[in-house]
Protein backbone atom coordinates (compact mmCIF):
# COMPACT_ATOMS: atom_id res chain seq x y z
CA UNK A 1 0.00 0.00 0.00
CA UNK A 2 1.41 3.43 -1.01
CA UNK A 3 2.44 5.81 1.81
CA UNK A 4 -0.25 8.33 0.80
CA UNK A 5 -2.89 5.62 0.78
CA UNK A 6 -1.75 4.41 4.22
CA UNK A 7 -2.03 7.95 5.56
CA UNK A 8 -5.56 8.27 4.20
CA UNK A 9 -6.57 4.93 5.69
CA UNK A 10 -5.18 5.95 9.08
CA UNK A 11 -7.16 9.17 8.91
CA UNK A 12 -10.36 7.22 8.19
CA UNK A 13 -9.54 4.86 11.04
CA UNK A 14 -9.26 7.77 13.49
CA UNK A 15 -12.47 9.31 12.15
CA UNK A 16 -14.36 6.08 12.75
CA UNK A 17 -12.89 5.72 16.23
CA UNK A 18 -14.06 9.25 17.10
CA UNK A 19 -17.45 8.43 15.57
CA UNK A 20 -17.59 5.42 17.88
CA UNK A 21 -16.84 7.74 20.79
CA UNK A 22 -19.67 10.06 19.73
CA UNK A 23 -22.15 7.16 19.72
CA UNK A 24 -20.96 6.11 23.18
CA UNK A 25 -21.34 9.68 24.47
CA UNK A 26 -24.90 9.75 23.16
CA UNK A 27 -25.59 6.43 24.90
CA UNK A 28 -24.26 7.77 28.20
CA UNK A 29 -26.42 10.88 27.93
CA UNK A 30 -29.47 8.74 27.16
CA UNK A 31 -28.70 6.45 30.11
CA UNK A 32 -28.69 9.42 32.50
CA UNK A 33 -31.96 10.68 31.04
CA UNK A 34 -33.50 7.22 31.45
CA UNK A 35 -32.27 7.10 35.04
CA UNK A 36 -33.97 10.42 35.77
CA UNK A 37 -37.21 9.88 33.84
CA UNK A 38 -37.56 6.08 33.57
CA UNK A 39 -38.56 6.66 29.95
CA UNK A 40 -39.09 3.08 28.70
CA UNK A 41 -39.11 4.01 25.02
CA UNK A 42 -35.78 5.83 25.34
CA UNK A 43 -34.37 2.87 27.28
CA UNK A 44 -35.37 0.50 24.45
CA UNK A 45 -33.90 2.93 21.91
CA UNK A 46 -30.63 2.93 23.84
CA UNK A 47 -30.52 -0.87 23.90
CA UNK A 48 -31.15 -0.97 20.15
CA UNK A 49 -28.40 1.60 19.57
CA UNK A 50 -25.91 -0.59 21.44
CA UNK A 51 -25.91 -2.92 18.42
CA UNK A 52 -24.61 -0.04 16.27
CA UNK A 53 -21.83 0.59 18.77
CA UNK A 54 -20.84 -3.07 18.58
CA UNK A 55 -20.87 -3.00 14.77
CA UNK A 56 -18.73 0.13 14.61
CA UNK A 57 -16.21 -1.31 17.07
CA UNK A 58 -15.90 -4.37 14.83
CA UNK A 59 -15.48 -2.13 11.77
CA UNK A 60 -12.71 -0.14 13.48
CA UNK A 61 -10.88 -3.32 14.43
CA UNK A 62 -11.22 -4.69 10.89
CA UNK A 63 -9.78 -1.45 9.51
CA UNK A 64 -6.85 -1.70 11.91
CA UNK A 65 -6.23 -5.34 10.98
CA UNK A 66 -6.28 -4.38 7.31
CA UNK A 67 -3.56 -1.78 7.97
CA UNK A 68 -1.29 -3.99 10.05
CA UNK A 69 0.62 -5.45 7.07
CA UNK A 70 1.51 -1.87 6.04
CA UNK A 71 2.88 -0.92 9.47
CA UNK A 72 6.50 -1.20 8.27
CA UNK A 73 5.89 1.80 6.04
CA UNK A 74 4.53 3.92 8.92
CA UNK A 75 6.22 6.34 11.27
CA UNK A 76 6.61 5.15 14.85
CA UNK A 77 3.72 7.24 16.17
CA UNK A 78 1.40 5.93 13.47
CA UNK A 79 2.33 2.35 14.35
CA UNK A 80 1.58 3.02 18.01
CA UNK A 81 -1.75 4.60 17.04
CA UNK A 82 -2.61 1.51 15.02
CA UNK A 83 -1.72 -0.82 17.91
CA UNK A 84 -3.60 1.28 20.48
CA UNK A 85 -6.74 1.36 18.33
CA UNK A 86 -7.76 -2.15 19.39
CA UNK A 87 -7.66 -1.33 23.11
CA UNK A 88 -9.29 2.09 22.72
CA UNK A 89 -12.15 0.62 20.67
CA UNK A 90 -12.65 -2.05 23.34
CA UNK A 91 -12.78 0.53 26.14
CA UNK A 92 -15.27 2.65 24.20
CA UNK A 93 -17.48 -0.34 23.48
CA UNK A 94 -17.47 -1.35 27.14
CA UNK A 95 -18.56 2.12 28.20
CA UNK A 96 -21.43 1.73 25.74
CA UNK A 97 -22.23 -1.65 27.29
CA UNK A 98 -22.41 0.03 30.70
CA UNK A 99 -24.86 2.64 29.41
CA UNK A 100 -27.01 -0.11 27.89
CA UNK A 101 -26.81 -2.01 31.18
CA UNK A 102 -28.24 0.98 33.03
CA UNK A 103 -31.16 1.14 30.58
CA UNK A 104 -31.74 -2.59 31.05
CA UNK A 105 -31.66 -2.21 34.86
CA UNK A 106 -34.20 0.63 34.69
CA UNK A 107 -36.57 -1.55 32.67
CA UNK A 108 -36.18 -4.32 35.27
CA UNK A 109 -36.86 -2.18 38.36
CA UNK A 110 -39.51 -3.89 40.50
CA UNK A 111 -42.42 -1.97 42.04
CA UNK A 112 -45.23 -3.19 44.27
CA UNK A 113 -48.44 -4.13 42.50
CA UNK A 114 -51.26 -1.72 43.05
CA UNK A 115 -48.95 1.15 43.97
CA UNK A 116 -47.75 4.00 41.78
CA UNK A 117 -44.33 3.00 40.35
CA UNK A 118 -42.37 5.92 41.77
CA UNK A 119 -39.31 6.43 43.95
CA UNK A 120 -39.98 7.21 47.60
CA UNK A 121 -39.44 10.84 48.56
CA UNK A 122 -39.38 9.97 52.27
CA UNK A 123 -36.23 9.24 54.31
CA UNK A 124 -35.71 5.55 54.92
CA UNK A 125 -36.14 6.18 58.64
CA UNK A 126 -36.58 8.97 61.17
CA UNK A 127 -32.81 9.16 61.79
CA UNK A 128 -32.41 10.90 58.46
CA UNK A 129 -31.17 8.26 56.06
CA UNK A 130 -31.36 9.33 52.43
CA UNK A 131 -34.61 8.85 50.56
CA UNK A 132 -34.69 6.63 47.50
CA UNK A 133 -35.33 9.66 45.29
CA UNK A 134 -32.25 11.39 46.71
CA UNK A 135 -30.12 8.32 46.06
CA UNK A 136 -31.25 8.41 42.42
CA UNK A 137 -30.26 12.07 42.33
CA UNK A 138 -26.81 11.14 43.65
CA UNK A 139 -26.52 8.48 40.94
CA UNK A 140 -27.30 11.09 38.29
CA UNK A 141 -24.64 13.41 39.73
CA UNK A 142 -22.12 10.56 39.62
CA UNK A 143 -23.13 9.93 36.02
CA UNK A 144 -22.75 13.58 35.06
CA UNK A 145 -19.21 13.58 36.49
CA UNK A 146 -18.39 10.39 34.57
CA UNK A 147 -19.87 11.91 31.39
CA UNK A 148 -17.72 15.03 31.81
CA UNK A 149 -14.58 12.92 32.17
CA UNK A 150 -15.54 10.95 29.06
CA UNK A 151 -16.16 14.08 26.99
CA UNK A 152 -12.80 15.54 27.99
CA UNK A 153 -11.10 12.22 27.28
CA UNK A 154 -12.51 12.15 23.76
CA UNK A 155 -11.27 15.71 23.18
CA UNK A 156 -7.82 14.64 24.37
CA UNK A 157 -7.94 11.64 22.05
CA UNK A 158 -8.98 13.71 19.04
CA UNK A 159 -5.95 15.99 19.55
CA UNK A 160 -3.64 13.38 21.13
CA UNK A 161 -3.26 15.88 23.98
CA UNK A 162 -0.76 14.45 26.48
CA UNK A 163 -1.15 17.19 29.11
CA UNK A 164 -4.92 16.74 29.26
CA UNK A 165 -4.54 12.95 29.32
CA UNK A 166 -2.31 13.17 32.41
CA UNK A 167 -4.70 15.56 34.13
CA UNK A 168 -7.75 13.43 33.37
CA UNK A 169 -6.12 10.32 34.78
CA UNK A 170 -5.80 12.14 38.12
CA UNK A 171 -9.44 13.26 37.84
CA UNK A 172 -10.43 9.60 38.15
CA UNK A 173 -10.16 10.10 41.91
CA UNK A 174 -13.04 12.59 41.80
CA UNK A 175 -15.36 9.97 40.32
CA UNK A 176 -14.10 7.33 42.77
CA UNK A 177 -14.87 9.53 45.78
CA UNK A 178 -18.39 10.24 44.54
CA UNK A 179 -18.92 6.56 43.77
CA UNK A 180 -17.87 5.50 47.27
CA UNK A 181 -20.29 8.05 48.78
CA UNK A 182 -23.15 6.68 46.69
CA UNK A 183 -22.22 3.10 47.53
CA UNK A 184 -22.01 3.91 51.26
CA UNK A 185 -25.49 5.43 51.22
CA UNK A 186 -26.87 2.47 49.29
CA UNK A 187 -25.27 -0.09 51.58
CA UNK A 188 -26.64 1.74 54.62
CA UNK A 189 -30.13 0.96 53.35
CA UNK A 190 -29.43 -2.78 53.56
CA UNK A 191 -28.72 -2.96 57.29
CA UNK A 192 -30.60 -2.53 60.56
CA UNK A 193 -33.37 -0.01 60.95
CA UNK A 194 -33.12 1.44 57.41
CA UNK A 195 -33.68 -2.00 55.89
CA UNK A 196 -36.69 -2.70 58.13
CA UNK A 197 -38.13 0.72 57.41
CA UNK A 198 -37.65 0.26 53.67
CA UNK A 199 -39.46 -3.08 53.71
CA UNK A 200 -42.34 -1.56 55.70
CA UNK A 201 -42.64 1.34 53.27
CA UNK A 202 -42.20 -0.70 50.09
CA UNK A 203 -41.35 -4.40 49.92
CA UNK A 204 -39.61 -3.88 46.55
CA UNK A 205 -37.42 -0.97 47.64
CA UNK A 206 -34.41 -3.05 48.70
CA UNK A 207 -34.50 -4.87 45.37
CA UNK A 208 -34.37 -1.52 43.60
CA UNK A 209 -31.42 -0.53 45.81
CA UNK A 210 -29.57 -3.58 44.48
CA UNK A 211 -30.14 -2.38 40.92
CA UNK A 212 -28.94 1.09 41.90
CA UNK A 213 -25.76 -0.46 43.27
CA UNK A 214 -25.11 -2.09 39.90
CA UNK A 215 -25.79 1.20 38.10
CA UNK A 216 -23.34 3.03 40.35
CA UNK A 217 -20.68 0.47 39.50
CA UNK A 218 -21.30 0.86 35.77
CA UNK A 219 -20.95 4.65 36.05
CA UNK A 220 -17.74 4.36 38.07
CA UNK A 221 -16.30 2.07 35.41
CA UNK A 222 -16.67 4.85 32.83
CA UNK A 223 -13.79 6.76 34.41
CA UNK A 224 -11.69 3.58 34.62
CA UNK A 225 -12.06 3.05 30.88
CA UNK A 226 -11.26 6.74 30.33
CA UNK A 227 -8.05 6.27 32.32
CA UNK A 228 -7.12 3.41 30.01
CA UNK A 229 -7.71 5.61 26.96
CA UNK A 230 -5.56 8.35 28.49
CA UNK A 231 -2.75 5.84 28.97
CA UNK A 232 -3.02 4.94 25.29
CA UNK A 233 -2.77 8.62 24.33
CA UNK A 234 0.54 8.80 26.18
CA UNK A 235 1.69 5.59 24.53
CA UNK A 236 0.86 6.95 21.08
CA UNK A 237 2.65 10.24 21.64
CA UNK A 238 5.57 9.17 23.85
CA UNK A 239 5.89 5.42 23.42
CA UNK A 240 5.80 4.88 27.20
CA UNK A 241 2.91 2.59 28.17
CA UNK A 242 3.55 2.90 31.92
CA UNK A 243 4.26 6.64 32.00
CA UNK A 244 1.12 7.56 33.93
CA UNK A 245 1.57 4.88 36.58
CA UNK A 246 5.25 5.74 37.09
CA UNK A 247 4.46 9.42 37.52
CA UNK A 248 1.59 8.69 39.93
CA UNK A 249 3.74 6.42 42.09
CA UNK A 250 6.24 9.20 42.50
CA UNK A 251 3.69 11.66 43.90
Amino acid sequence: MARKSVSQELKRLVENMLRLGALVEQALQQALTVLQTRDEELAKQLLSGDDEIDRLRNAVEEQALHLLPSSQAMAGQDVRLLVATFSIARDLERIGDGAAGIARNILQLPFEEGKEPSFSQQPLDSAGYLSEALIVQELVQLGMEALRIFQETMKALSHLDVATARFLWQEDDVVDVRYHMVRHNLMSAFWGTPALTAIQQDSKMLQRMTYFLWMAHKLERVSDHCSNICEHILFIQEGKPAAIHEEHEGI
